[in-house]
């Protein structure tokens, strides 16, 4: 399947209709499009997941201590 030149349009999987990238729906053919997710969270090392949490907790703490 060929990527659209434009970054805004994305072609239907279904019908292969350019639809608008922010388009949940084809007005095409109906079928639903997937939304691209981030793909940071998969990226994380244990190390980054662990000063996330860590950080989370501090925050947390320090809210409640105010």
């Amino acid at each position: 399947m060929a990527e659209p030149e434009n970054p805004k349009i994305k072609i239907c999987p279904n019908c292969g209709a350019e639809v608008p990238r922010k388009t949940k729906q084809c007005p095409n053919c109906g079928q639903l499009l997937s939304t691209p997710r981030s793909k940071w969270m998969k990226n994380l090392t244990p190390t980054e997941i662990f000063l996330l949490i860590l950080g989370s907790i501090m925050l947390a703490i320090g809210l409640v201590a105010v």
